[in-house]
């Protein structure tokens, strides 16, 4: 294998592409600014603070990681705050309307935790995913939103609904009404059906609900509809829930996707940014005619990217020969 991976560098290089020290192969004309670097934390999904000072991201656990949890890395000073410890996995995470941090757990019994004032909330805090309890009150289960392997969340345009989806293979996509506490699943023809938190996933497989091959993320597009990553097929598929029926179509399918993980509209550039796990993992940039690979990793999983600001921040993962990191990617040009 590791024969295998030096000759993909190789390749890489021979192709006019650029290799540094974390083993990142950029394209030409594209650089990286490292933020912060973990042995210990495998960052997954992340959100930017209203204020721009904080980046948050999830953690799973992993072989190098013994915890999973919640961190808050400064964007200023680079200084990273373990905020929550316990969970079984972190793999998504959103910013709602009301300003709290939903973080998915990405387990068979996972669920949806709440929690409030994230800017305020103090570092080195647990909770036991067992009896659902916490050491600090600001963050707690919300038991509406279902159980199954959550990750990828989003919130409709009008802040009524969050959009939950299980990332397991043969998982379907719900819809929580916010206000009215009530979940619902996604059927191809019935619309949405309604069904108790709780049991979800039993009474979604009753009613015969649509099924999708892993969903990864939701992400939401300017008009009103969402981008859905389906990693299990490599596919992105549009979801547009705006009419009186739930509309789905395949928006994107190359074979160079092979199991994205993660996207982001960069508004700036007209641009989907997409995280693609598959080893050798690469991120994608769609400019809506060609699918341009910006960077890859040899070993290692590029598991989030996040457009905003005028910035592309990426997550990479730790691999045996380097440590997980999250940079900033901006053209030549920008400097």
């Amino acid at each position: 294998m590791k024969y295998l991976s030096a000759f993909l560098v190789a390749l890489f290089v021979l192709a006019g592409c650029q290799v540094n020290g974390a083993g990142l192969v950029l394209a030409p004309g594209w650089i990286y600014h490292s933020l912060g670097a973990w042995k210990q934390l495998m960052p997954n999904q992340m959100v930017l603070s209203p204020d721009s000072h904080w980046l948050y991201f999830g953690s799973e656990i992993g072989e190098y990681a013994p915890l999973a949890g919640v961190a808050a890395l400064s964007t200023e000073s680079g200084r990273t705050h373990v905020l929550v410890q316990g969970l079984r996995n972190v793999n998504g995470l959103r910013l709602a309307p009301d300003g709290s941090l939903w973080i998915a757990e990405g387990t068979d019994q996972g669920g949806i935790w709440r929690m409030v004032q994230p800017d305020h909330f103090p570092d080195e805090q647990r909770v036991n995913p067992v009896t659902r309890e916490s050491t600090y009150p600001g963050i707690a289960p919300f038991r509406f939103a279902g159980r199954f392997s959550h990750r990828a969340i989003a919130f409709s345009a009008d802040h009524r609904f969050a959009y939950l989806a299980d990332a397991a293979t043969g998982g379907s996509l719900y819809r929580l009404d916010i206000r009215a506490r009530q979940l619902s699943v996604l059927h191809s023809e019935k619309g949405w059906l309604k069904v108790i938190p709780e049991d979800a996933v039993t009474m979604g497989h009753k009613f015969g609900a649509a099924s999708f091959a892993s969903i990864a993320d939701i992400e939401p597009m300017q008009d009103g509809s969402f981008l859905l990553a389906e990693a299990g097929s490599g596919k992105i598929l549009r979801f547009d829930d705006q009419g009186d029926k739930p509309q789905l179509e395949t928006w994107l399918q190359r074979e160079e996707l092979r199991q994205p993980v993660d996207l982001a509209w960069d508004e700036t550039r007209k641009w989907l940014w997409i995280a693609d796990e598959a080893i050798p993992s690469t991120l994608w940039a769609w400019d809506g005619h060609e699918l341009h690979h910006i960077v890859r990793h040899p070993s290692s999983r590029i598991s989030a990217v996040l457009a905003a600001d005028n910035h592309i921040y990426v997550n990479l993962q730790r691999g045996r020969n380097n440590p997980s990191m999250t940079f900033i990617l901006r053209e030549r040009h920008q400097e």
